[in-house]
């Protein structure tokens, strides 16, 4: 499956442990240029990091062993957020070993009735395939029209 159209970019291996920092790195990069993220930042970003930083020690031989999930839905999870919209990309690992990892980019808002919904972009043939299906979500719209209340930036084993 091809994930992405030909870029003049050079890509970076790094270790799996640092992609967090990195991804860090970008948004805080990208927040000196523009006021607030956005939904289209969130995509764009997502693409345009998992094009360029490769993680080592991911497997090969597991498929897909590096993919981008998108998720959206109006949850409470108990923390400090509360009741809030979540609209979130996760770019998910599989190590050697099929250990999980998922790096998650979520954006908070106030919450709004809206039905969840994920899509994985394995299910597409190219990321710009899979992105433009987002720009045609609930969810996608919801978030272009309401002010983010913050954003998360979480790495973890799944």
């Amino acid at each position: 499956m091809q994930h992405s159209k030909t870029v003049d970019t050079m890509t970076k291996t790094i270790l799996l442990n640092t992609i967090e920092k990195e991804y860090q790195l970008e948004i805080e990069k990208l927040l000196q240029t523009v006021q607030s993220l956005t939904a289209d930042h969130a995509i764009e970003l997502s693409k345009k990091l998992h094009s360029e930083i490769k993680a080592k020690g991911i497997s090969p031989n597991v498929h897909p062993d590096d993919m981008l999930l998108f998720q959206y839905g109006t949850y409470n999870w108990g923390e400090e957020s509360g009741q809030h919209f979540s609209f979130n990309i996760t770019r998910q690992f599989s190590k050697k070993n099929f250990d999980l990892f998922q790096l998650s980019l979520t954006f908070l808002f106030e919450p709004v009735t809206v039905n969840s919904y994920n899509s994985w972009s394995m299910d597409f043939q190219t990321l710009d395939e899979w992105s433009d299906h987002i720009k045609t979500t609930e969810g996608y719209q919801l978030a272009k029209t309401l002010n983010l209340k913050t954003y998360k930036l979480t790495f973890s084993k799944v």
